[in-house]
């Protein structure tokens, strides 16, 4: 918009929400991230006005301009199951009075026609979707993504600020997504929970 020189000779003012100290500490984390063969990327969002405070990744500007953070895919893993959590209180389910069996293996139909769906890492006995939520109990959330459908699931992962395609698969509710999401997408969700949504 403004022309190559303007922008690298000077003449504009740049107004950002980033701190200096917490980008500088975001920078000394990733770079002090032990695999140096993996990439890493950290975002701060700050909860109660959403403004980024620091955005750092392992690669540097200078050798690419692919923002890691931004636009870096991956998987989330098990930091996708506080969106099922959301999307069920927002049905109407207490997470201390509802309770599910959790097994260490359990194989499930997600509908009709639906090849089974068999997913381990489970506890014992029953327990509270609270618990549930406290120890990762995948069994525990495969069955919530069931009842409360994957749609809502996703529904809600949109309205708190994941942007990555999703498609409405019960899998999801493990971090599986087809696409993944990016750090940033992930903190602003988070960031949407800490300030009471």
């Amino acid at each position: 918009r403004y022309g190559t020189n303007t922008v690298r000779l000077g003449g504009l003012k740049v107004y950002t929400t980033l701190e200096p100290d917490l980008q500088d500490a975001a920078q000394d984390a990733v770079a002090s991230y032990p695999v140096t063969s993996a990439a890493a990327a950290l975002v701060s969002t700050d909860a109660d006005t959403g403004e980024i405070k620091a955005m750092a990744s392992s690669s540097a500007y200078d050798d690419s301009q692919f923002n890691l953070a931004a636009q870096g895919l991956r998987q989330p893993g098990s930091a996708f199951k506080p969106f099922a959590l959301t999307a069920a209180v927002d049905q109407g389910v207490d997470p201390d009075s509802t309770y599910y069996a959790a097994p260490d293996t359990i194989t499930l139909t997600p509908c009709d026609g639906c090849p089974p769906w068999t997913v381990s890492g489970g506890s014992s006995g029953t327990i509270s979707l609270r618990s549930a939520t406290a120890n990762s109990v995948n069994t525990v959330f495969a069955q919530l993504v069931l009842d409360i459908g994957p749609e809502a699931m996703d529904e809600m992962a949109a309205k708190m600020g994941i942007t990555a395609e999703l498609n409405n698969y019960p899998a999801e509710v493990l971090g599986a997504l087809t696409y993944g999401a990016s750090v940033l997408d992930m903190s602003n969700a988070y960031a949407t929970l800490a300030n009471g949504g």
